[in-house]
């Protein structure tokens, strides 16, 4: 198999490019923009501040851990299969470097290194946030211990199982150590190890049903995810100026997926969920990129399809894979598996996607997804420990628990720092008019408008609470508009102010509200929601099975669960107090406590609980 893939990179002109370019004039291109420039903007990272609270608290957390991981440790698997001395401790689990890898049964050496690159990631995207010296300093350090393991020949990815899988995660590692941490070789390192990956890649992006038509030695050679390569390769395109990756992007493209969403066509039933829904993102590059609105159809379709088979959380597939539509099958799986959504992974996968279609649609319905997988599912993720034990699956049976995975350093701790990273650029989009307010989360943007410096601090317990308070920071006076996203589930008595005056603008759910003012320092914006109890049904053909929903909220029954409920029961749940974020529900059989996803611990708890009329 590797040497049929070797043998057509040596007859494409693209290895004989990759082959004679020299490093020292691998990036004498400039930076080049893309071809579509979206409605909407991403601020800098340093430009956003999280403020105390849960979320604050993930990303410290996570930063905390990754920072204080061995460096040694980290470069282990790379060394070790470069043949060069591996120093430090193992890591354990599926980043060890070992023979003993045998599905299904033992899962430890699966994927030796294969988040390397998404804490590399996440600690640029960190460094970029704090200003942390030594984060930056750490971030510099292993790029170059890496770059010495990435020799032309690719000893690593020798009876590499993964190796598309692993080698895209190196280079968003590498290309965010260059963007955000400023890191001077990591580009040119970033060439190196592409030179290394190509000769183990295929000659176009394989489903995973081509990976098992063609010759194997493992099942687990046919769970490569080269149709996720797009994005980044199309990124380094636009960070280095370097065509040859461009010319990388559109050799993966997977048309065969693609194009039919594009025409509406559901293809996902039976695909592995995460990574068709992380190829999204790489549809939406190849819009920015090449200008072809095929692929943003592709996009758009492709998350409406999601959105049609999700759980009221906002997660998606069961078992990591996406459900046939019409059959009941979300349903089914209540009773069937506890594996009922890839929680780090997806949400951000999730929070990718809705951030490139917000900023192109300027559409508050992405806004709206974004925050109901955050409140519901990573929100009530626990911890990643030191030792690598890992939040892998939000469960959603009949009887469910929070449960750490199996094994240590899988594929969610990899991309839960890169997650928290992002809570900030996901709060908050530019305009050419103004600023976009997409996440009602505790924190404070800054930027300049008409050349003006401006703060903007948002104060809030949402959506615990209904309010949210938005306070001005102006160097001088300036015109520019405010878009407020009003969630799609917001009643008709929710109302805004501006310096206690109630604005009579319509409030349109669903929508983004323009407030257009000459804002001034000290302004304040207060936004109360007229927030109203729902029921989701889990899917059409069982209306039956519902969710309780508060705004984005969904709210887990936990304790004893009455076997008997009506709709007009659980339609009038109250809270139990300020200090709690319980609530209560008088059923025939009893009371019935509810809670939301981040406030469950051990306690056995259910997403659905079937009703009466």
């Amino acid at each position: 198999m590797a040497t049929s893939r070797r043998q057509f990179l040596k007859n494409s002109a693209l290895a004989g490019a990759a082959a004679t370019i020299s490093r020292k004039h691998a990036w004498a291109f400039p930076a080049v923009s893309t071809t579509i420039s979206p409605a909407l903007s991403t601020f800098k990272y340093s430009e956003i501040q999280l403020l105390e609270g849960p979320f604050r608290e993930q990303f410290d957390r996570n930063h905390d851990l990754f920072l204080n991981l061995n460096d040694d440790a980290l470069l282990k698997p790379f060394r070790q299969r470069t043949g060069m001395a591996a120093p430090g401790p193992d890591m354990g689990g599926w980043y060890d470097n070992d023979a003993d890898f045998n599905p299904p049964d033992q899962f430890h050496a699966f994927i030796p290194g294969h988040s390397f690159g998404q804490y590399l990631s996440g600690l640029a995207r960190a460094y970029a946030v704090t200003g942390s010296k030594p984060t930056q300093e750490k971030v510099h350090r292993l790029v170059r211990a890496f770059a010495e393991t990435a020799e032309p020949s690719g000893k690593f990815y020798v009876d590499y199982h993964l190796p598309a899988y692993t080698y895209d995660k190196t280079s968003c590692g590498l290309i965010d150590a260059h963007e955000f941490a400023q890191c001077p070789d990591a580009l040119d390192v970033h060439w190196r190890a592409t030179q290394a990956a190509l000769p183990y890649l295929p000659e176009k992006a394989l489903s995973r049903a081509e990976q098992r038509a063609r010759p194997h030695k493992s099942v687990a050679d046919t769970w490569d995810e080269t149709y996720t390569l797009p994005e980044n390769f199309f990124l380094a395109y636009q960070r280095s100026g370097n065509s040859r990756y461009r010319d990388l992007a559109v050799r993966f493209i997977e048309q065969d997926y693609f194009g039919p969403l594009a025409e509406g066509m559901n293809v996902l039933p039976g695909e592995h969920a995460y990574s068709h829904v992380n190829a999204f993102s790489s549809a939406m590059q190849s819009y920015l990129v090449l200008g072809d609105e095929k692929y943003l159809r592709a996009a758009r379709n492709g998350l409406q399809f999601v959105h049609e088979q999700s759980y009221a959380t906002g997660g998606w597939g069961p078992d990591e894979a996406f459900v046939e539509p019409g059959k009941g099958l979300l349903d089914t799986s209540l009773g069937t598996t506890h594996a009922s959504f890839e929680t780090p992974c997806g949400a951000y996968g999730h929070f990718k996607i809705t951030r490139y279609l917000l900023r192109v649609t300027r559409d508050s319905r992405y806004g709206d997804s974004m925050e109901r997988v955050l409140y519901n599912t990573i929100a009530g993720a626990t911890p990643i420990l030191a030792d690598g034990t890992s939040f892998y699956y939000s469960d959603y049976n009949h009887e469910a628990h929070k449960a750490h995975y199996r094994d240590k350093w899988p594929c969610c701790s990899g991309t839960f720092p890169q997650l928290t990273a992002d809570y900030g650029i996901s709060s908050y989009y530019k305009s050419d008019d103004g600023l976009y307010v997409n996440l009602f989360v505790p924190s404070r943007v800054s930027w300049s408008q008409n050349n003006t410096q401006c703060t903007l601090t948002q104060r809030t317990e949402y959506p615990r609470q209904s309010t949210t308070q938005f306070d001005f920071a102006l160097a001088r006076p300036e015109t520019f508009t405010v878009y407020l996203r009003i969630p799609a589930w917001a009643g008709p008595k929710t109302t805004l102010a501006v310096n206690g005056t109630r604005i009579s603008d319509a409030i349109e759910p669903g929508k983004f509200l323009p407030l257009k003012r000459a804002w001034k320092d000290r302004d304040r914006i207060e936004l109360e929601f007229d927030i109203p109890l729902r029921l989701e049904a889990i899917d059409d053909q069982d209306r039956e099975n519902v969710a309780l929903m508060r705004g984005p909220l969904a709210l887990f029954a936990v304790g004893e669960i009455s076997q008997r409920i009506e709709r007009k029961q659980l339609l009038a749940a109250t809270a139990v107090g300020r200090s709690s974020e319980d609530w209560t529900v008088q059923t025939d059989g009893g009371v019935l406590t509810l809670r939301p996803f981040s406030a469950i611990m051990s306690e056995r708890y259910r997403l659905y609980n079937r009703v009466t009329a």
